[in-house]
């Protein structure tokens, strides 16, 4: 299943929302926006993971012993085990001996005191259980940016997005992003268009590594305000569909170089028409005007969602804030500001 939220034996699905139905039409519906505890309890998310020794078994299931009776023991290798409220328990994965768990409501309650969110207050949209157990998120809403509200009204939603792993892979994960996370491709998509990243691996540090979130996402009024006037200054900037100032754009990112070869050429012709179809669609030119903020979304766009790779391979590039992907994004948005 693409969207990977894990569903019950009662076919129950492990997540809950406020707002829009999901995609996939899955989750408990909540009356608006939820306190940390109300949404961990709605997803069913609210369990503990703990990590225990790893014994070997045979086909059967059957420990492996020792001439002394005793288990034999992969010494190496730890096990993280859910602990479900009804007492049972599922394994997840094998993790290595210096991995530390950090429960669900754990990196959910950083992620509020990351934001100032103050207790019990009503701020997260979604939450949910991927991969078996193995994965959970949620997205805390904070608010959304209107730009030209006199004119075209483009309204961007701003969402933290908390990611926790239980498989010594996924590591504690808060990204300022524009995307609500409804699935494990949202989550991904969410890390992708992220301006902001923080991770901290699951060891005894982390307390102390997680203690910079809030720096390392500079998440405050005063990075909105200048984001706004930074994209309002775009938006204010005309790139005519088919004009120089749109090839300048474009080139700066892509550059036309003299010595293609003949299949280069059309390949590099190919891909400025497929630029260009996604500049004049209705989410860009189409819905905001021939503009600059229109064209550095359209190139964003193409970087992160059309280029030839896998959808893996292009979450990471894009999410990575000194990959190719960003610094082309930050070149589109030099070039466009220049033309003024």
């Amino acid at each position: 299943m693409s969207h990977e939220i894990e569903i019950n034996a009662d076919g129950k699905a492990r997540m809950a929302y406020a707002g829009d139905i999901p995609w996939h039409k899955l989750g408990t519906p909540m009356g608006g926006l939820q306190t940390a505890e109300a949404m961990l309890e709605a997803a069913m998310a609210d369990f503990d993971v703990v990590t225990t020794k790893v014994a070997a078994v045979d086909d059967e299931g059957n420990f492996i012993l020792n001439p002394d009776g005793t288990p034999v023991l992969v010494e190496d290798s730890r096990a993280t085990i859910r602990v479900n409220p009804d007492g049972s328990f599922d394994g997840l994965s094998t993790v290595g001996t210096r991995y530390v768990p950090t429960q669900n409501k754990e990196s959910l309650q950083r992620a509020l005191d990351v934001v100032g969110a103050s207790a019990g207050e009503a701020v997260v949209e979604t939450c949910g259980v991927l991969r078996e157990g193995k994965e959970f998120f949620a997205s805390i809403n904070l608010g959304s940016l209107v730009l030209d509200p006199t004119g075209v009204n483009d309204k961007i939603e701003r969402y933290l997005l908390v990611r926790n792993g239980h498989d010594g892979k996924v590591p504690i994960t808060y990204a300022n992003t524009p995307i609500r996370s409804v699935c494990r491709n949202t989550v991904l998509m969410g890390l992708a268009n992220a301006r902001s990243i923080f991770t901290a691996r699951h060891t005894r540090n982390q307390e102390s590594a997680m203690e910079q979130a809030g720096e390392v996402l500079r998440i405050s009024s005063d990075w909105a305000r200048s984001f706004k006037e930074t994209a309002e200054k775009m938006l204010s900037i005309p790139v005519p569909a088919g004009s120089r100032q749109f090839d300048k754009v474009f080139e700066a990112v892509f550059p036309n170089k003299s010595d293609f070869t003949k299949r280069q050429r059309e390949n590099y012709d190919d891909l400025g028409m497929r630029v260009r179809g996604i500049y004049l669609s209705s989410k860009n030119a189409g819905g905001y005007g021939q503009n600059g903020w229109a064209a550095y979304n359209a190139i964003g766009e193409y970087l992160d969602h059309h280029r030839d790779a896998g959808a893996e391979d292009r979450a990471v590039a894009s999410m990575d804030q000194n990959s190719w992907v960003t610094k082309n994004k930050l070149k589109a948005q030099a070039a466009i500001l220049s033309l003024v």
